[in-house]
């Protein structure tokens, strides 16, 4: 698949070139690069409204792929709703082969032994397969630089893992200039944030894999809190890769 997508494209001349422009370009030129093979992955997170909302106005019909692990927050499955009438998105939930229940039954509490194996079960194969089944050739994601030490020096254009073109068009935005957008836009953040939670994934169980930053702290350093693990696997940053 490498061959077949990013092989056509000087990932690096793109990057300088998208450094400099504003996000809404950056969503523009995949748009007309990929057309319904551009996608827009989102967590339904703290922040996600501001992607969902730039990606839409440059293409309202853009796949929206979500993954539901069967751990999430009710609060996120709610938001996740809101968010999709209210922009009438193109939602595509996809969820891990295994439900939670057996899932438990069959492996225990993989969160606590071992989060990376439980994110590749219940997050990274949904994804995959998500990409695959849909011919996706592009997605977008909401990362940014700010978030914490292992995005700093993100690229907005990335390879993934199946070769496909990953972009990041809001890589460079700070936390105020999310809360500005969100404002202009009349725009929701996730309402856990408000209780703390400025990085929303799965809780499995009460402090496990999401919990409530404390003051000072970035972003993300409520995810997976005692392990040594600060991505779930979507995004891995060696030599700017991304899963």
């Amino acid at each position: 698949m490498a061959t077949e997508i990013v092989a056509n494209y000087d990932l690096e001349a793109l990057d300088v070139e998208f450094d400099s422009l504003d996000a809404l370009d950056i969503i523009d030129w995949a748009a007309r690069e990929f057309g319904d093979d551009l996608a827009l992955s989102s967590s339904f997170g703290a922040d996600s409204a501001v992607m969902l909302h730039l990606a839409t106005r440059v293409k309202p019909d853009i796949k929206v792929i979500a993954v539901d692990t069967g751990f999430l927050f009710p609060a996120t499955v709610a938001f996740r709703e809101e968010l999709a009438k209210r922009m009438n998105l193109n939602l595509l939930v996809y969820r891990p082969k295994t439900p939670r229940e057996e899932f438990i039954q069959e492996h225990g509490k993989m969160w606590q032994s071992s989060p990376d194996a439980c994110c590749a079960f219940n997050k990274r194969e949904p994804f995959d397969r998500a990409k695959r089944e849909l011919g996706v050739r592009c997605w977008l994601t909401g990362i940014r630089r700010e978030q914490s030490a292992t995005r700093k020096n993100s690229p907005i254009v990335q390879k993934d893992h199946l070769g496909l073109m990953k972009l990041c068009p809001i890589a460079n935005w700070t936390a105020k200039d999310v809360h500005y957008y969100l404002q202009e836009n009349d725009l929701p953040y996730h309402p856990k944030r408000a209780e703390g939670f400025l990085s929303i994934g799965c809780e499995p169980e009460e402090g496990y894999c999401t919990t409530k930053v404390k003051p000072g702290q970035d972003p993300r350093s409520g995810r997976w809190a005692g392990f040594d693990k600060t991505e779930c696997g979507l995004h891995v940053h060696e030599q700017g890769g991304g899963i």
